[in-house]
């Protein structure tokens, strides 16, 4: 009993190992792939092939050609909100405006990033920033529409009390005089108040001219020059949008009561030239956006938003486009579609092809920007079809449920997936993605190549669906689509095919539908194995699925094979939803179902595992676990996890899903233990260890900059106290539930001899073991005819003591590598030793799947409760060793997983490798364990800990990524690696005589200009975004803080409420990490470069930055007098972005201390030891 040992430790790692952690771990942000969520705006550069789509949260994606993708994030403090995105045609630069009326100015610069640091894998950097003054956001805050002239100098900014102001993007200030105001339109004498203004439009051909389009019936031909109008025209309804069309000849209004014109631009009169409601004459809901392009023939396209009869369809969104002779409207080249969409529609744009005298506009395509989803429409071809998205799917056109990834899958398994999948892409348009811009270059020819190994993901939808993701690179094209649903029998409304439907002619467009025929449809798990061309589904019926290819349509009628869990609790009753019942379909080639088994009671499957090599799965509910053979449909065995003696006092469960009411005691002995810990919490000594976590932490972006780094912190020095579980009948937790399944051949019962075994766990913190016998001898071809497979009973049985869930099971090899396969474990398919891994992950030499190369080695079984990991050793289960999360951090493991980590060694062809324990706790925390020791090596904050959808959607691979749900459409890859390579690299070409025609102050200047009008809290300027960062210090003597040291760094990071961190470290003479933290402020604005770090009121370490670059280096000086002495101290230094310095930086940086009378110094060119 007395087994405690008083202040244990664990030994404290050296400076060799600290300075391996760094190398070996970090945590990345590699991609953001999906829909972005909640979009607001959107823009399209012409001449550089981007679109960009800005959102309600701050975030800005730019978009080329298929893998071409960059991201940026505003102020997530500030109300960022975007309302409006406008490109600089051609010279890559982004207005972006924010709905509280600050304007800011991007830029998209070319940088060569390094190889060891993928946080720098973005190619959206900010070259000058400009932010509008808080005075301009007054008025800002108030626009309704914008017009960026094309001279890139001068963005009119119409106002929705009629005024329209300027504002100059060279000095990027407003002027605060409209230069139209209500008052001069008002004396045209055509109108007594204007309204709003809704949109502002420059002449194609005549830069002087705009027109102008008023809420109140008016729309205005100004003058630029003179400030004054040329004609003015009033139309007898509200003006939605205005748009030239003709080479400037002709324009086209549209109205709110569904109406659009045509107008004569030469005409003095105020004639309308047409003038026409399509879907009228019945009140129709209002036109939002209209343009009108002249096709290849001469024809007008009209292409306008809504419109559409209020009385019927006023719940529907829609973009028409209509193609008419103008003398003959019934010819056989009139067109008209109207595009049916499922969620609002926020704007649209059509990609043009003009021809050589610009006579004919040509429209390409239209890409059309939705709510929940983007449809490009390819307007060439005939029928006017849409395009197959190469990226901005709408993995949430149906909700997620589960996912799974498949790394390095078999490359005749996807080549005939992408086959069949042609079928079911039949009705999209053959011809190439018309966004085409930016640039890739590929490193080895790795995105052309066809033996690349690929990477799936696969999604569970709510409606039965299964999708298939490619993620081998950074776009995710949808490959493959599996409907669950053909198969059973599902109660649908009634298809409607009456008259009314065919006009207006709608066409049912876009993938996004929420709303689902039947809940019990929605997949659980999910479980691939592409050797064998085998694909499980678990549904929340109870049904389990078996799909195979097939390589011809057929007749699909498969007899259903029920599997009972309540052998030996008869008393149990049943009062969920009824089991789905099948139907005879036809199924076009593809993956088609060969097996179907229905779990009674039909609960939602909690675990699925699938061991192809035997051709079984096993599969759990709240009831028990059953292990099949989908080959010779065989139940193999069947265990129920209901407690039949808490059962049998209560002939129902309160619950549908089957919660036990066991109620127990608490023993004497369990009581003393508890006693004895809480006698032990006080004495509990433990020294710090390595830890990383940051000391200030922005919730709002776990993967900032400000959040990856590495720190010392003292680890918890005394366990909480875990109060034992008594489970009541109130509990939310359901203990009979299976939590994780498990296959592995291992030694079960002998040292010599290995045996094919079932591992399983649930929430009570049991787990079972079976082993499976008749199979070894046999091979795969003779598993379905010859003698059937075979399971003993219960082999063994663990009960943890303190009864936590089991969320995960995994056998360790002599190498601590996985070597079965179970749930929520992802595997590697087929293993190559040059295989290229997700986007930019390490190259592994090791199979981290089953292995032949382990049959002589000693195995582990780590088992992983929600609160602590347990490793035992095989076959006799003793506890090798534990580590209490729960206990020591407070925090509860939501998933885990194992990872080889990588690192590249002196020699080119040596690797240094370890096998690692990942773990996601409930905070959102990733941390990282050594195996089989379980000593963590470090910390990371990745998901916030409020964000429960992201948190329970998390998917390992085995290449240390993570991918997760930031939002319902949005899927991020991190990775825990910093060691990275890049398989492409991309850049653009921009038009840089024109950018350079925007008068540019210098870069020091321009930094000023970032955001003047935004002070700190305290009143102090703003702080220059540039300067934040890692900066190297490269000393010509040391100083009090560095004395005796090397490798001193400073980080300098902006936090959430203005104020700038500084955080100087250094590796003392001892070999310990030292840091000091301080804050800078800008010292004086009207200087530029002169920035103030303290580090206290009586810190000698305090400096000032008296020059800088900003990009490269900076100047550091510091004269402090000694108090009570006529002594001082003089310091200076070089704070630079590398290790190693030119000479001609070194001169220039003597030089101008030499300007400043500080010539005794002279710089070294190479940091100290570092």
């Amino acid at each position: 009993m007395f087994k405690f040992k008083l202040g244990h430790k664990q030994p404290e790692e050296n400076e060799a190992r600290r300075r391996l952690q760094k190398e070996l771990f970090g945590l990345n942000k590699i991609c953001v792939r999906g829909f972005p969520s909640r979009p607001s705006a959107l823009a399209y550069d012409s001449q550089l092939k981007l679109i960009a789509i800005g959102t309600h949260t701050g975030e800005i994606r730019i978009y080329g050609q298929p893998n071409f993708q960059l991201s940026y994030s505003l102020d997530p403090n500030s109300s960022s909100s975007i309302r409006k995105l406008m490109f600089l045609d051609g010279v890559g630069r982004l207005l972006v405006l924010t709905i509280d009326g600050y304007l800011h100015l991007l830029e998209i610069n070319n940088y060569h990033p390094s190889i060891n640091d993928f946080s720098s894998n973005s190619t959206v950097r900010i070259d000058r920033t400009c932010t509008s003054s808080e005075d301009d956001s007054v008025i800002l805050k108030n626009t309704q529409t914008i017009c960026l002239l094309r001279n890139h100098l001068n963005l009119l900014i119409g106002l929705d009390d009629g005024n329209i102001y300027s504002f100059n993007i060279e000095n990027f200030s407003l002027n605060i005089n409209p230069i139209i105001s209500t008052d001069v339109i008002e004396k045209t004498g055509r109108i007594i108040h204007p309204g709003p203004v809704q949109s502002i439009v420059q002449h194609p051909t005549n830069e002087d001219k705009i027109l102008i389009g008023y809420k109140n019936t008016l729309i205005v031909h100004w003058d630029l020059p003179s400030n004054s109008h040329d004609r003015t025209y009033i139309y007898k309804q509200e003006v939605e949008s205005v748009c030239w069309y003709n080479k400037g000849m002709n324009f086209a209004t549209c109205h709110n009561n569904g109406s659009y014109a045509l107008w004569d631009a030469k005409q003095q009169l105020n004639i309308v030239e047409m003038e026409k409601i399509p879907y009228g004459p019945y009140p129709c809901t209002p036109m939002t956006k209209i343009c009108v392009k002249i096709m290849r023939n001469g024809d007008p396209l009209i292409i306008f938003a809504g419109g559409l009869p209020r009385s019927s369809y006023s719940n529907k969104h829609s973009v028409s486009c209509l193609s008419e002779n103008e003398h003959d409207h019934n010819n056989e080249r009139t067109r008209h579609v109207t595009f049916d969409f499922t969620t609002p529609v926020i704007d649209f744009f059509t990609i043009d092809k003009s021809s050589s005298d610009n006579s004919r506009d040509d429209p390409q395509s239209v890409v059309i920007l939705l709510t929940e989803e983007i449809v490009v429409i390819d307007l060439v071809t005939d029928s006017w079809p849409s395009y197959h998205l190469p990226y901005l799917n709408s993995i949430h056109a149906s909700p997620v449920i589960c996912t799974t990834i498949a790394c390095n899958v078999n490359p005749q398994f996807y080549k005939r997936l992408v086959n069949y999948a042609t079928i079911q892409f039949d009705d999209y348009s053959d011809r190439r993605w018309p966004i085409t811009g930016g640039e890739i270059k590929c490193n080895s020819n790795h995105l052309e190549d066809d033996t690349e190994q690929r990477h799936l993901l696969l999604t569970g939808h709510e409606d039965g669906s299964v999708q298939f993701w490619d993620i081998t690179n950074i776009s995710m094209p949808l490959i493959y689509k599996l409907k669950t649903s053909d198969y059973f029998q599902i109660e649908q409304a009634p298809i409607d095919d009456t008259e009314e439907e065919t006009w207006p002619p709608f066409r049912k467009t876009g993938l996004y539908d929420p709303y689902c025929d039947d809940p019990r449809l929605a997949i659980q798990k999910l479980s691939l194995c592409t050797n064998t061309d085998t694909l499980i589904i678990a549904g929340t019926a109870g049904q389990v699925l078996t799909f195979e290819f097939s390589t011809d349509s057929t007749e699909v009628n498969i007899a259903t094979t029920t599997v009972n869990l309540l052998d030996g609790c008869e008393s149990f009753i049943w009062k969920g939803h009824e089991e789905m019942k099948t139907k005879q379909t036809f199924i076009p080639s593809g993956l088609v179902l060969t097996s179907l088994v229905q779990l009674y009671p039909p609960a939602a499957v909690s675990a699925l595992a699938l061991c192809s090599e035997i051709q079984s799965y096993a599969v759990g509910t709240a009831h028990g676990f059953t292990i099949f053979n989908y080959k010779q449909n065989r139940i193999l065995a069947a265990k129920c996890t209901l407690d039949p003696s808490a059962l049998g006092n209560t002939p129902t469960v309160p619950l549908s899903m089957g919660e036990s009411t066991l109620i127990r005691g608490r023993s004497l002995k369990k009581s003393l233990r508890e006693s004895f810990r809480r006698l032990r919490k006080g004495r509990t000594i433990k020294k710090a260890t390595m830890i990383l976590t940051p000391k200030r932490t922005d919730e709002n972006n776990p993967l900032s900059p400000a959040n990856i780094h590495l720190e010392e912190i003292i680890r918890v020095p005394v366990e909480r106290q875990v109060e034992f579980r008594e489970f009541k009948p109130v509990d939310d937790q359901i203990v009979s539930m299976v939590r994780c399944l498990y296959f592995a051949k291992t030694y079960l019962n002998s040292v010599n001899d290995r045996t094919r075994s079932l591992w399983a766990g649930t929430n009570g913190g049991h787990v079972y073991v079976y082993s499976i016998t008749g199979s070894e001898s046999q091979s795969i071809n003779t598993l379905t005819n010859g003698t059937p497979i075979a399971t003993d009973q219960t082999t063994k049985e663990i009960r943890l003591k303190h009864k936590a869930p089991v969320l995960s099971i995994i056998v360790l090899d002599g190498s601590n590598q996985s070597i079965g396969q179970g749930s929520s474990i992802p595997t590697l398919e087929s293993v190559s030793s040059t295989s290229n891994v997700p986007v930019s992950a390490t190259t592994h030499t090791e199979n981290v799947s089953l292995s032949s190369s382990t049959a002589n080695t000693s195995h582990k079984v780590l088992i992983c409760s929600e609160e602590q990991f347990k490793v035992f050793t095989l076959p006799n289960l003793k506890p090798s060793c534990k580590f209490k999360l729960t206990a020591t951090e407070g925090t509860r493991v939501r998933k885990v997983n194992i990872n080889q980590f990588t690192l590249k060694t002196d020699n080119a062809n040596e690797f240094h490798s370890e096998s690692c324990l990942v773990c996601l706790d409930n905070m959102g925390q990733i941390s990282i364990y050594t195996l089989p020791t379980l000593r963590r090596q470090i910390l990371f904050s990745c998901i916030k800990a409020s964000d429960i959808n992201a948190l329970s959607s998390v998917q390992f691979s085995p290449f240390a990524h993570a991918l997760y749900l930031q939002s319902s459409s949005e899927l991020v890859q991190v990775t825990f690696s910093p060691q990275t390579i890049l398989p492409y690299s991309m850049s653009i070409t921009y038009d840089k005589i024109r950018r350079k025609t925007i008068q540019r102050s210098d870069l020091e200047k321009s930094v000023r200009q970032i955001s003047p009008e935004k002070t700190l809290s305290n009143g102090q300027e703003s702080f220059p975004s540039y300067y934040t960062g890692l900066w190297y210090e490269i000393f010509p003597k040391e100083n009090q803080f560095q004395e005796g040291g090397k490798c001193v760094n400073a980080t300098y990071t902006i936090n959430l409420d203005g104020t700038v961190s500084v955080l100087n470290q250094a590796i003392s003479a001892l070999g310990v990490y030292e840091n000091i933290e301080g804050y800078a402020v800008v010292k004086n604005p009207t200087v530029s470069a002169t920035l103030k770090v303290t580090f206290g009121s009586n810190q000698i370490g305090s400096y000032d930055i008296i020059s800088t670059h900003y990009k490269e280096y900076s100047i550091v000086y510091s004269c402090t007098d000694i108090p009570n002495t006529n002594l001082k101290i003089e310091f200076a230094c070089i704070l630079d972005r590398r290790k190693i310095l030119p000479l001609a930086t070194i001169n220039k940086c003597n030089e101008f201390l030499a300007n400043l009378g500080v010539s005794a110094f002279n710089l070294s060119t190479t940091l100290r030891n570092c």
